[in-house]
């Protein structure tokens, strides 16, 4: 009777029965039936109807119980639905078709939200492909229940999955700080495949987005979300600016090779960092060589001057500054300088987006390092299909299963 309580508690069932409950010490059956002549819930719209025949038996795994593991046999109904027409009932401690019961299913995957695969099987002594499924369920019921309704502002990015540019797409909502999508790929197809994903009413309530300068990412932005705000994300700009002033000492470095080898040797970084980042020894070092008249401080005092674009509080006024900046970098005579400031000029609507919507991609950053640390605490995932069912599960906030009894 003990064992019968717990089976029910823990299954949760209603209008079904324990008929019985076999086995030893190394495995329990439990069978169950139809409470006498009760309707059952209908799988499609959830209504009661009066049960139409009966399947072939099913069997489903369940939590073991003090270490036994458990099996639990039951033939399905089919139900004459007024509605729906004749459907399989809803197994109330199943989910689909998956052969795990909904509890077990809970219980690995939010196990797994923690732990690699493996690391969960071998806790509960169950096959990888086991634990696999329950993810599988668990991300498949989140995924149809989440509340996409409140998606306004959205980041893009890739991130590294393995070695040979083997990249992901990683779509993120920047107010709740969730995964929607990821794919993979971060071609002009892979972003096209999100938004069909996504659907056309989803895509219009979309406020604003913030990428990098990535142009296939560009361009199906425009064509597919026209109504929102793309904003670039100023730390990409900051990044290609920098790279813009280390080719400019780059370029010096190999003139100055032959006359004074040793003198840029060792200064990427005090051209790089912000001022008040330098060491006392980098202070010394640039006051020194910001006399010597060098292109790559010049370079240096346009990175600088380019940091009180941020400052505005206006779109006109940031775009007349910003004009302004471009005289000064296209009349530098330092071609990389040059190079960034067309860059600018090409995007230059997108890049003051930021004064309209002040969205980046920091949040994004954040999450992709959460998202390498999923992988690597499972040394990586063979497919790509695994790898976004994962981070779906770790990092989508999507809603669990709801059960009437808690085994974690």
């Amino acid at each position: 009777m003990l064992i019968e309580s717990l089976v029910r508690t823990t299954l949760g069932v209603k209008d079904h029965k324990v008929v019985s409950v076999a086995g030893d010490t190394t495995n329990l059956v439990v069978r169950l039936d139809r409470k006498l002549e009760r309707k059952l819930t209908c799988s499609c719209c959830g209504g009661r109807a009066r049960v139409y025949d009966t399947l072939k038996e099913r069997e489903w795994r369940h939590v073991p119980l003090w270490g036994i593991p458990v099996r639990v046999i039951y033939r399905p109904r089919r139900v004459n639905c007024p509605r729906c027409g004749k459907k399989v009932e809803r197994v109330p401690w199943g989910l689909g078709k998956c052969r795990l019961t909904l509890p077990l299913i809970i219980l690995l995957a939010t196990w797994s939200r923690l732990l690699a695969i493996d690391v969960v099987a071998g806790l509960f002594e169950v096959s990888w492909s086991t634990v696999g499924s329950a993810v599988k369920g668990a991300v498949a019921y989140g995924l149809e229940h989440r509340d996409t309704s409140g998606v306004l502002h959205i980041g893009i990015d890739e991130i590294s999955r393995k070695k040979g540019h083997g990249y992901h797409t990683q779509i993120y909502d920047l107010v709740n700080r969730r995964l929607l999508w990821s794919g993979e790929g971060r071609k002009a197809e892979t972003l096209e495949r999100f938004f069909a994903e996504w659907g056309a009413d989803r895509s219009r309530g979309i406020k604003a987005i913030c990428c990098d300068m990535w142009a296939p990412y560009v361009e199906v932005i425009k064509a597919q979300a026209p109504a929102a705000v793309l904003a670039f994300d100023k730390f990409h700009l900051i990044r290609h600016l920098h790279r813009a002033v280390d080719n400019v000492r780059k370029e010096e470095a190999v003139e100055l090779k032959k006359k004074n080898p040793e003198l840029l040797k060792g200064t990427k970084y005090i051209w790089l960092k912000n001022p008040w980042n330098l060491t006392p020894k980098q202070k010394q070092r640039l006051g020194y060589l910001e006399k010597l008249n060098l292109k790559v401080n010049r370079a240096y005092l346009l990175k600088e001057s380019f940091r009180d674009l941020w400052s505005y509080r206006r779109k006109g006024m940031a775009k007349r500054y910003l004009h302004k900046w471009f005289w000064w970098a296209t009349h530098s005579r330092l071609e990389p300088m040059r190079d960034f400031a067309w860059l600018l000029r090409r995007h230059s609507e997108d890049v003051l987006n930021w004064f309209k919507v002040p969205i980046n991609n920091g949040t994004v950053e954040a999450m992709n390092n959460n998202a390498k640390a999923i992988s690597h605490r499972a040394r990586g995932y063979r497919s790509e299909k695994w790898f976004s069912l994962i981070l779906l599960h770790c990092m989508g906030q999507l809603p669990m299963p709801e059960f009437t009894h808690r085994f974690a």
